[in-house]
């Protein structure tokens, strides 16, 4: 069977060379002021050398008053046509389409002009009708109701952007009237309560973009594409979007001079944003679906796939065109693996919504967990060697891993030594949980890499000072990671104490009642794995919150699912002993407790793993220490201090 993703495909007059398109994103990467940047243009172009056929560049502020994040492109004036056209060459050297995302954040503009007031169609603020998606600041704001003229001047605006990215060189513009921004807040029923000519029914909710699509293709004429991206359904919102309303949207905007449709989705419980205990890919492939029933236009499909359940949805017609957006963080060379076949080497997206937290809090750029070089394509490039050496890798978790990959395509000699039975570390463990399937998925993508970047990996092999000597390393690279720390709580009875590894991993069972000392990630994860298993659960934490460590797009869902489960969470807590009966406590109101319990479980962190390291340090030419050996890492800290080492040897 002929694969449809690698095939060529239209969009209007624009052929692409495959039906793979890189979502478009805010990723943090142009300035303060929303011009491109070395790293943004490092970015898209990597994916064009990838070999993606269209890449969109994400949400792009067409007027000051609508910038939504800190770090957002801005599209607003002709100063910003220089540096669109250095990332447009770029893209094109290597024979991808690029389009821009134009958009106006209405409600939602936090980083607005301060002169500039907030406006939507109607005064209802984010907060009104989005609910859990609302704890962000700023998002409870009341906007200004926009009047018609204002409307008719933020279309002219759309128009204006639009003859910016011709002459900057794009291929085509998509207007993002998806995930709550402006388009969006015309088009849903919660956030428009409007009773002229924007409001109303859905045909008059869609007006605002039927008349952009308009002005966009009288200014730039008929052949120049454009799209739209709407929502197939609001999630979590009463009275959202439906997809009878997108379907009617959808055939609005072709009849108005719409070149395709990409069909999304938004809301408080959209499932993008929320992760399964299975991976379960193409989430939303049905909404495309449907809008692609009411279209005689291509349809543009997204929503956490991977390329084998992408190639399903085109097979089955559900989409003509697949757009892949965290994956592309991920890897970007995504297309050009599909292409050639080697699946096996793309590097996943484990979906820890990283990426996403960095947007929202505004870190100047995103960082990937499994990508090290993201937006430093250039600077943080593989290349080979002029001086081979011997290096030493103690330690087969992600710090060692990656930096056994990175040094082995340099070009050096690497071995890595690893005490267990199988490559991992820390991850063997952090795939247990529910909700953590993807983690598997990545160790076996490093172990691959391991081998095949001609590294020799010995099992079972327990790193000393003896042999560690007598292997003559030109460099060594301690990952050896951290042992589980025991919190000095005294024990006064027989109450088994174990450890949350030793529990995940099966060397050890717990009862019926179990209490969990500590209350970060591992705690938590601990806690969830065991309610699955109908154990009733108290998780306990010196901290005043709970669940620190975990991504702040994910903790929230985490807890929901915790208090679901009826586990018992106890935070600011002082402990005094164990007792056959349970765990004697002080809360944080100053009572004195027993939490009932035949298991105590910690969950406590990790202690760096130093010893070896010291008695090795200055026997040695070349010393390293990477991953949880120097402090408790998340993956992302581990992979990317990998990868970097491996680049300075």
């Amino acid at each position: 069977m002929k694969k449809m993703l690698i095939e060529s495909f239209a969009i209007g007059d624009m052929v692409l060379k495959n039906r793979i398109v890189q979502s478009p994103m805010d990723l943090d990467f142009a300035d303060d002021e929303g011009y491109v940047t070395d790293r943004g243009v490092d970015y898209f172009e990597a994916r064009s050398k990838g070999g993606t056929g269209l890449i969109i560049v994400g949400i792009s502020y067409v007027r000051a008053d609508g910038k939504s994040l800190k770090n957002q492109h801005g599209i607003c004036d002709d100063s910003y046509i220089p540096g669109m056209r250095k990332l447009t060459d770029a893209v094109h050297r290597h024979g991808a389409k690029i389009a821009i995302q134009l958009h106006h954040g209405g409600r939602l503009s936090k980083y607005r002009e301060k002169k500039s007031p907030l406006v939507a169609p109607s005064a209802i603020s984010f907060s009104a009708t989005s609910g859990a998606e609302s704890n962000r600041a700023g998002y409870g704001d009341l906007p200004k109701e926009l009047s018609t003229n204002e409307i008719e001047e933020i279309i002219i605006c759309y128009a204006k952007a639009a003859e910016r990215a011709c002459k900057a060189g794009f291929d085509g513009v998509e207007l993002h009237g998806a995930h709550g921004y402006l388009i969006q807040q015309f088009l849903s029923p919660a956030s428009n309560m409007r009773s002229d000519r924007f409001g109303g029914s859905v045909e008059k909710r869609a007006r605002f973009l039927v008349e952009t699509i308009k002005a966009i293709k009288e200014t730039v004429g008929e052949s120049f594409p454009v799209w739209c991206r709407i929502d197939g359904q609001e999630f979590g919102v009463n009275g959202g979007i439906t997809l009878s309303d997108a379907q009617v949207t959808a055939q609005m905007a072709q009849t108005a001079g719409a070149d395709a449709i990409h069909v999304s989705c938004s809301g408080p419980t959209n499932p993008i944003n929320l992760t399964t205990s299975t991976f379960v890919p193409a989430v939303i492939a049905e909404l495309a679906e449907g809008v692609k029933r009411a279209v005689n236009i291509p349809v543009i499909a997204v929503g956490k796939m991977d390329p084998e359940a992408a190639e399903k949805v085109l097979q089955e017609g559900k989409a003509d065109l697949i757009a892949f957006g965290r994956p592309h963080i991920a890897d970007p060379e995504l297309a050009v693996k599909v292409i050639s076949g080697n699946l096996e080497d793309v590097r996943p997206c484990i979906y820890c919504m990283r990426c996403r937290d960095d947007v929202f809090a505004s870190v100047g750029g995103v960082k990937c967990s499994v990508n090290a070089a993201l937006g430093r394509e250039t600077e943080f490039a593989i290349t080979t060697t002029l001086n081979p050496k011997r290096v030493l890798i103690i330690g087969g978790g992600p710090a060692g891993m990656q930096a056994a990959i990175v040094a082995g395509l340099r070009g050096h000699s690497v071995t890595l030594w690893e005490k267990e039975a199988k490559l991992g570390g820390q991850l063997l463990f952090g795939c247990v949980p529910p909700h953590k399937d993807r983690i598997s998925v990545l160790i076996n993508y490093l172990e691959r890499q391991v081998l095949k970047a001609g590294v020799t990996v010995k099992l079972g092999f327990t790193g000393t000072e003896g042999n560690i000597l007598s292997f003559k390393p030109d460099v060594i690279i301690f990952a050896n990671g951290g042992n589980p720390f025991s919190p000095p709580i005294p024990n006064k009875g027989n109450i088994p104490v174990l450890q949350a590894f030793d529990v995940l991993n099966g060397k050890e069972k717990v009862g019926k009642r179990v209490v969990i000392v500590g209350g970060g990630l591992v705690g938590c994860e601990m806690g969830e794995y065991l309610a699955e298993k109908g154990i009733k659960v108290t998780i306990t934490n010196i901290l005043d919150e709970m669940g620190q460590g975990v991504g702040a797009g994910l903790r929230g869902p985490l807890i929901e699912r915790l208090n679901e489960m009826g586990v018992d969470m106890l935070t600011g807590v002082k402990y005094e002993h164990f007792e056959n009966d349970g765990v004697v406590l002080v809360t944080k109101e100053g009572t004195r407790q027993t939490i009932p319990a035949d298991t105590i479980v910690f969950a406590a962190g990790l202690k760096a793993c130093q010893k070896l390291y010291e008695t090795i340090k200055g026997k040695v030419p070349g010393i390293r220490r990477i991953g949880d050996c120097v402090k408790a890492r998340t993956i992302r800290d581990a992979i990317a201090e990998g990868y970097r080492t491996a680049l300075t040897l």
